[in-house]
């Protein structure tokens, strides 16, 4: 899946948030948590 993000395809990263807002049952901000993936895996906003 990261490989995916890091080839350029941003919205593979879909998935992990949606697992971030399964596991918060919600209550994630999901703008935050894309942010917080594409900075974790160093690519530009």
């Amino acid at each position: 899946m990261a490989d995916k993000i890091r080839g350029g395809k941003t919205q593979a990263a879909g998935a992990l948030i949606g697992q971030v807002m399964k596991a918060t049952k919600g209550s994630a901000d999901a703008a935050k948590v894309r942010e917080l993936i594409i900075a974790a895996l160093g690519l530009p906003g």
